[in-house]
């Protein structure tokens, strides 16, 4: 008897949020776009560096619970880095991270193709490769005398979405010092341009 009122209340509840989610609008897309880098750090220290281009691809997720308020996540592979200035080579770091952002955003519709979404949220990615290089000197970037893996943030942005396709630009700020223990203190600065389209 227990079980079948288990099974009773378990039937109940996914056919509940099977109706709540016909009810609410889900988008999937896909998006592709350019980074520009660089370290920040409260210390200072940094003072010698110089942007470095990279680029993100991945999927995306809009999540409309109204409207104007939407959530938008996905899972994307981005990389950034930094070139530190030296003599008598530059140091070029390159750090490749699965991310993956979770923003509230804000629609204001102009008309019924085209609006506008502000969107600000945290934003958390884990290092997967990188090389840093100077001169004929080359090492990984994530070990345990340069970068750590683990990196979180904010993450902001406003995009111009035209019927299906979304064009974006973004600031990404870290809030993680992403250096070993030993090295000054640095966390990720990125510029972000992209373009989606959305299924």
């Amino acid at each position: 008897m227990k079980t079948l009122k288990l099974v009773l209340t378990l039937a109940i509840f996914l056919v509940a949020i099977n109706i709540q989610a016909q009810d609410k609008k889900t988008t999937f897309g896909v998006k592709a776009g350019l980074n520009i880098s660089n370290v920040g750090s409260s210390d200072g220290n940094y003072d010698n560096t110089k942007a470095k281009a990279g680029f993100h691809a991945g999927i995306i997720l809009d999540y409309a619970f109204t409207q104007q308020w939407h959530l938008l996540t996905g899972l994307e592979y981005t990389t950034k880095g930094v070139k530190i200035e030296l003599n008598p080579d530059d140091q070029k770091v390159t750090a490749a991270y699965i991310q993956l952002p979770v923003s509230a955003g804000l629609k204001l519709n102009i008309t019924d193709a085209l609006g506008i979404l502000i969107d600000l949220g945290p934003y958390f990615a884990y290092g997967v490769h990188g090389k840093i290089k100077e001169g004929n000197f080359e090492q990984d970037t994530f070990s345990d005398i340069a970068l750590k893996r683990f990196d979180c943030g904010m993450n902001f942005g406003a995009s111009l979405e035209l019927q299906k396709f979304s064009f974006r630009l973004g600031g990404e700020l870290g809030f993680v010092n992403v250096m070993q223990d030993g090295n000054d203190k640095a966390e990720n600065r990125n510029f972000t341009l992209s373009v989606a389209y959305k299924f």
